[in-house]
Parts: C-alpha cells; sequence; structure tokens
C-alpha cells in the first residue's frame, strides 16, 4: 500500500514512479509522521499532482496545485524575477483568498466572473479599489494558471477565455517639455548630483527606471557614444536582483547626445576618486553611486517624496512619474521630428527601437496621440474624393 500506518501509530506515505532508465532500479519517494490517514493521503496527492503530474479524479484539484505548478514553468522558461514576484503577491493577495477551498477542476466561467465581481469590490493593498487595468492584469495570470491546469491534462478548457477584458479609462499621459524639464533640474542641490544626474539618463535616453538602475560604466561607450542597456533592477522584500530586461527587444544600444557623454565622462573621474579606495573592479560601479552603497529605488522614490515634492510645489512645478520621463523623451522626439517632415511610420519605428518596444503596435498605441493634426489630415484627405 501506498499509505501504511506505522508501529508508533503514525502514518508513512511510500510513491512509486516507475523504474529508473539508468540502472533499473525503483524510483521512490517516501515521507513519514502523518498524524492522521487523511493528512497521509492528502500528501500523497499533493506529491503525486506537482511532482508527478498525476492527478487522482477523486481528489479535488487545489489552487495551491496549480500555483506549484506554474512557479516550474515559470523555472523553466527563465521568466524575470519582477514576473515572478508580481504573480506571487497577487496570488497570496487576491488568487488564495478567493479560491482557498475550490475544486479548481470543476471550476466554471460563472465563478471566474464571480471572482472578478468581487476584485471589483475589493479594496486594493494600496488604498481605494482596484483599477480595471489592474483587474485585467490579475485575470490574465488566474488565466495563466487554467493553461498550466490544461498543460499537465487537469483540465480540457479554460473558464477564464469567455470573459473579454474589462474596459479602461483613457489616461492622459503626462510628461515634460524641455522648457519644464529645465525647471525640474534646478530643484537639485549640489550635494544632490547623483539623483539629478540619474533623472538626466531617463530624460535623455527614454530608459525605463529599473533599466536605468542597473547600469554601470561598462555599458558606457565614451568613444562611440552611447549606453547599452542588458539588465534591469528589481527591488523586491528589502533586495535588488539585477536581471534580464523587460523582453528581449529591451536589449538595445542608445546613442546620446556630446554633452551628456562629456557630463558622464568628467563625473566618472570624480566618482572613481571618491569610491576607487571601496572596489578594485571601478567599472563595476553602478554610475550614480556616490557612496558605496548603490541607490535602490526606494531611495529614488523616498527622495522625490521627501525633498522634490515639496521643492516643486513651491515653483508650481508638477512632479510627474519616474516612468514619464520616458514619455517626455518620446514627445520631445516625436515633436522633433515633426518639425523635420518626418513620417510617422519613420518616427514610430524609431521610437520602438529605441524605446525597447517588443512591437511596433504598442509605440503606436502609445505615443499616436501626439501628432495633433492626425485627425485633421484625415479629414482633409475626402476633399478630393
Amino acid at each position: 500500500m501506498t499509505v501504511t500506518k506505522q508501529n508508533n501509530g503514525s502514518w508513512r506515505v511510500d510513491v512509486s514512479d516507475g523504474f529508473s532508465p539508468l540502472n533499473g532500479e525503483q524510483n521512490r519517494h517516501r515521507k513519514k509522521g502523518f498524524k492522521t490517514k487523511k493528512e497521509a493521503l492528502d500528501y500523497e496527492a499533493q506529491y503525486r499532482l506537482e511532482e508527478l503530474g498525476q492527478f487522482q479524479n477523486k481528489k479535488k484539484l487545489p489552487i495551491s496545485s496549480l500555483y506549484v505548478l506554474l512557479q516550474k514553468e515559470d523555472v523553466l522558461r527563465g521568466n524575470r524575477q519582477s514576473t515572478i514576484d508580481t504573480q506571487d503577491s497577487y496570488y497570496r493577495t487576491y488568487v488564495a483568498r478567493f479560491f482557498e477551498k475550490s475544486d479548481m477542476s470543476l471550476v466554471k466561467t460563472a465563478d471566474i466572473k464571480a471572482f472578478r465581481d468581487w476584485l471589483v469590490n475589493t479594496p486594493s493593498v494600496k488604498g481605494g479599489t482596484l483599477s480595471a487595468s489592474n483587474i485585467n492584469t490579475i485575470m490574465i495570470f488566474v488565466g495563466k494558471l487554467f493553461d498550466i491546469a490544461m498543460m499537465n491534462d487537469l483540465r480540457k478548457d479554460n473558464p477564464c477565455r469567455a470573459l473579454k477584458r474589462l474596459p479602461q479609462k483613457h489616461q492622459e499621459m503626462s510628461y515634460y517639455t524641455p522648457e519644464q524639464f529645465k525647471q525640474f533640474m534646478t530643484l537639485f542641490e549640489e550635494n544632490e548630483y547623483h539623483f539629478q544626474l540619474l533623472y538626466k539618463i531617463l530624460m535623455f535616453t527614454g530608459a525605463r527606471i529599473g533599466e536605468a538602475l542597473a547600469l554601470t560604466w561598462e555599458q558606457v561607450n565614451f568613444e562611440e557614444g552611447y549606453i547599452d542597456i542588458k539588465s534591469s533592477a528589481h527591488y523586491r522584500k528589502g533586495k535588488t536582483t539585477i536581471a534580464e530586461t523587460k523582453t528581449t527587444q529591451s536589449v538595445r544600444r542608445i546613442y546620446i547626445h556630446k554633452a551628456l557623454i562629456d557630463e558622464l565622462s568628467t563625473w566618472k573621474q570624480q566618482q572613481f576618486q571618491l569610491l576607487g579606495s571601496y572596489t578594485s573592479t571601478p567599472e563595476q560601479l553602478q554610475i550614480y553611486q556616490n557612496t558605496p552603497n548603490i541607490i535602490k529605488a526606494p531611495d529614488v522614490s523616498n527622495f522625490k517624496h521627501e525633498k522634490l515634492k515639496r521643492r516643486a510645489g513651491l515653483i508650481n512645478l508638477k512632479l510627474i512619474r519616474n516612468h514619464d520621463f520616458r514619455h517626455s523623451h518620446a514627445a520631445f522626439l516625436i515633436s522633433q521630428g515633426l518639425r523635420k517632415g518626418e513620417g510617422k511610420d519613420y518616427l514610430f519605428f524609431t521610437l520602438m527601437k529605441r524605446l525597447g518596444h517588443s512591437s511596433i503596435t504598442t509605440t503606436i498605441n502609445t505615443y499616436s496621440h501626439l501628432f495633433p493634426t492626425q485627425q485633421k489630415e484625415i479629414a482633409s484627405a475626402f476633399d478630393d474624393f
């Protein structure tokens, strides 16, 4: 028997998984010390499902087992740590709470809709209610769990596929004009140059904040005047992890103007004088460091909230999100291109490559509204109809 009672009254599980093709010996998994037969049987069912991919129909399929299978698939696919952490947050905060007692092999589309309705009325961990965008993202994650179930022959269908995405409200894009960015640059004091330099990189390269925080001098080519984006910094539970970029298309080379190259060169020499005694590999220093400690995402957020917010209010300048400096970069390039008479196709393709978008559709959907005369051009096209 797989589950047997021991002389001391406890229960033991002994699971066989066939024979090894290498030595012919039987593959076995044993675990003892269960207080009741039910505990032993539940463990056996979970082990067979999560480790051997064997689902016993008389047992219910718990949400925890689907999540374990998804985690294993994430490891096989080499998914980014930030993606894994976000999924873990969704699972613990929302999905596991709602489906805690559910049999996921029996869940239907109506049950998934009930979960989505529950999300609409559930408070967000950051306060208020979840946005339609957040709910749609959580639903994508739940859909992945059912895809994993189908992949492991635990279900024949995905009940999420019948539901459409919730409509998302259009949000106006925030960005700085060159004049506003120059105002923003006046907010920094002399001893805060490392933060000021970070925002210059965001504005002049269009890099994501994680990509910018991962930059070291190894990725700066002074002779040719470019920065290579190869990785991204992700902060989670007090630790910064340097991992792959958001997508493979995000790995890119960004050429920067001479004034920024000269400024980086000057700062590099100053930084080496400050920190040279702390490292044997100065080229691996984060380019903003002015202490032996790197600048982390919370450092930027805290500095912005504690210092810049008050100073910006004094000059009546609205602060924008860190990601909006990426939009500011794109808006400036579009305005320059329009002045030079460059076509939209060329501008969108250039932006796609420079910003590291995975497709030109993303670029068009994000920035097409920055072409103010587009609708007039469409209307005038009918003059010669």
